[in-house]
């Protein structure tokens, strides 16, 4: 790969040939616009241009110009930052992008001695072919007299700057006639180009073209001079042709063409000047004019669904079901830390099933609660039947199905003090009403062993009763609209009270439509204890761009206190909980342990008749939600049914709903969550005067 670099006033003019996979990069000049062409090309040659846009020539190995070229075959960096190819124009069509071509021809009289003179007006016909009416050429000639000046300095040159294309071939026809000189000026001549050239406009391209066949005789100008002068020209590139009577290419014109972006010929023959122009022609007119602009940083911005957060205190009185069933990790029968175990008997010391919050806290204290319970009913017994997936690793091991229900009888038994003869245990492979084998999460619910009591009260709901905060979201809901032209690669959101971080959400990659987070637990009682809640975002593109800084988006807090109300109403809300004993898989049937409980709600109704009651299906989600959906009403529905055939004047004030999956109540992706988010809860509201 070859790869020149030159810098004049900021001008970045790179020639290379590109490898169709990467282009080099310039170390010296960061950061450097890093071109790629098609695959076909050997060399990619571009220089800078105002308003975000570059003059392309790609020619192919034998250096034809490639024609046809559309924005994707074009790709384009500046050091780290990728930019979008907006649009890619033919440079012989446009209208907009002046060539400003300076063109210095050899006229001595040694044309005419090397017969030069007629093959040169041919070629000269096929440079004006190129030219447009918006492209302006100078036209620079050798001169007997000391025409042209140069900050006051006489040279032996005569120079025409036209776009009236009548008027070029005048002049350059009549240097070739009555015009030839007898010495040879050069360099006097290229340093009159090169001062027409640094004297146009800034950031329009500049050409010099330049034809010699001899060598320079007679200039009162240097070659260092004039190299001196190519330097500093912004946007400028130079070519030539080399007509001289020498077998290699001259090296001063080899080296002017080179060091500005360009290429110089070597006609050995005067037949050979019309297909260099040709060539250069069509060097020249077949370029693109590439616009690009760099990829946007991120915009746009976060918001709170919700215009603000209400959070009021209330006494709960929660009757949790007791889910009686106790998971294990597959091919093993240890039990887990999803479970709260004491370590001894001392431990369980001051152990209150009456302290427990919630469904899954109190399903954490399972083997808690039924060894407490069972010290309290010495009578009762219990059959641990352990099971197994039935399937893969556990296919038909009820030795696995043995060791866990042994692993549950010794917990109770040395830790809670149970005598072993009070327990029994029984090995299968599936249970008795299995969950979906098809399905890993049906597999890990089947791994469990199931405890079963000949007493009531050992397998009774955990009821408890707390002052608790809630919100009528079940979520806070944050919405996103943001864009990132070169994907997002981190991203990070913060919620705040005052200076304090009460919340931060983070990630890599794509960002999500929306975040929802749990309004619950210490989240909810910090959030209650603020005016506002402050939420800041942070987003950095693959290009390490950030977002453009947006206001912090805020959600005030309302909070609601328990001393308020009773001051306010001389009462306060109460919300009574009860879910019923878990549905069986894929069931809707109601089971003896519920009836009890529904017979206790309806009590509960005739106490407290002002309250309005809401009874809720839910399910997990294994399955079309669709089908969830209906199970759920079907639940809701059995529960209502029971409720009415008891007490069919609380029709007026029962609200029924199957909502499916859909606001699960305990995490789906465990058994457990799975196991509770299949029932129905009956909810009382209403509001306990003093």
């Amino acid at each position: 790969m070859r790869i020149k670099t030159f810098l004049a006033l900021g001008l970045l003019i790179i020639m290379a040939t590109v490898s169709p996979v990467q282009a080099a990069t310039v170390d010296s000049v960061p950061p450097a616009l890093n071109l790629l062409g098609p695959q076909t090309a050997a060399q990619v040659v571009f220089q800078t241009m105002e308003d975000g846009r570059l003059l392309v020539s790609v020619t192919d190995r034998d250096e034809v110009p490639i024609k046809g070229l559309t924005a994707k075959d074009f790709s384009l960096r500046l050091g780290a930052k990728s930019a979008k190819i907006v649009s890619v124009a033919p440079l012989a069509t446009s209208q907009e992008v002046p060539l400003n071509i300076v063109l210095v021809v050899d006229n001595s009289k040694s044309m005419r001695i090397r017969q030069a003179i007629e093959p040169l007006r041919s070629a000269l016909n096929a440079f004006y072919k190129m030219l447009r009416p918006i492209d302006q050429v100078t036209a620079v000639i050798f001169d007997e007299k000391q025409t042209a000046t140069v900050n006051g300095r006489p040279l032996h040159a005569r120079v025409l700057q036209t776009r009236d294309e009548a008027k070029l071939r005048a002049f350059l026809s009549a240097s070739m006639s009555s015009g030839l000189t007898e010495g040879t000026y050069l360099m006097d001549a290229l340093l009159a180009g090169l001062d027409a050239a640094r004297a146009m406009p800034e950031k329009q391209h500049k050409i010099l073209v330049v034809m010699s066949d001899g060598e320079d005789i007679n200039s009162t100008v240097t070659k260092d001079e004039v190299e001196r002068a190519s330097q500093g020209i912004p946007n400028f590139s130079a070519f030539a042709v080399d007509y001289m009577p020498t077998p290699a290419l001259d090296p001063f014109l080899g080296q002017l063409a080179g060091g500005h972006g360009g290429r110089a010929w070597k006609a050995a023959a005067a037949t050979e000047l019309l297909p260099i122009f040709e060539a250069f022609a069509s060097t020249m007119l077949h370029r693109y004019i590439v616009t690009y602009r760099l990829l946007e940083p991120p915009t746009g911005q976060v918001a709170f669904a919700a215009p603000e957060l209400t959070i009021e205190e209330i006494t709960t009185i929660d009757s949790s079901p007791l889910l009686n069933q106790i998971y294990f990790t597959t091919g093993q029968s240890e039990l887990t830390d999803r479970y709260v175990l004491f370590r001894n008997q001392d431990e369980t010391a001051g152990f209150d099933e009456k302290q427990l919050k919630g469904a899954m806290e109190k399903y954490r204290q399972v083997l808690n609660i039924i060894g407490s319970r069972l010290r309290r009913y010495p009578e009762a017994n219990l059959r641990l039947v352990g099971c197994n997936a039935n399937v893969g690793p556990e296919k038909g091991r009820k030795d696995l199905s043995l060791s866990r229900a042994e692993s549950v009888r010794s917990y109770l038994r040395y830790v809670w003090g149970i005598e072993p003869q009070r327990m029994t245990v029984e090995p299968r492979n599936l249970p008795e009403k299995p969950s979906t084998s098809r399905i890993a999460e049906g597999q890990a619910e089947n791994q469990r062993v199931e405890i079963h009591a000949d007493q009531e009260a050992i397998l009774e709901t955990v009821d408890s009763a707390y002052v608790q905060k809630v919100t009528d979201l079940g979520q806070l809901r944050i919405f996103q609209q943001i864009q990132s032209e070169a994907g997002i690669a981190d991203w990070r959101l913060d919620l705040r009270c005052g200076e304090r971080e009460i919340r931060t959400l983070k990630g890599q990659g794509a960002l999500p439509t929306e975040w929802a987070v749990p309004l619950e637990g210490a989240l909810l009682d910090e959030m209650a204890a603020c005016e506002k809640v402050d939420m800041q975002f942070q987003v950095i593109d693959t290009e390490a761009n950030e977002l453009n800084k947006t206001e912090a988006a805020t959600l005030p807090i309302h909070f609601v206190q328990r001393t308020q109300q009773a001051t306010q109403s001389q009462g306060y809300r109460v919300k009574e909980q009860y879910a019923l004993i878990l549905f069986d898989y894929d069931s809707a049937a109601i089971k003896a342990r519920n009836k009890v409980i529904v017979e206790r709600i309806i009590k509960r109704m005739r106490e407290v008749p002002e309250a309005s009651i809401t009874v809720t299906g839910h399910t997990d989600t294994i399955g079309g939600e669709a089908y969830n959906t209906q199970l759920s009403e079907r639940r809701a529905q059995a529960v209502q049914a029971s409720i009415l055939e008891a007490d069919v004047d609380t029709a007026a004030r029962l609200d029924v709903l199957g909502i499916g999956p859909n606001a699960p109540l305990y995490d789906n992706t465990v058994p457990e969550g799975r196991a509770l988010n299949r029932t129905v809860t009956i909810t009382l509201d209403y509001l306990q005067k003093h």
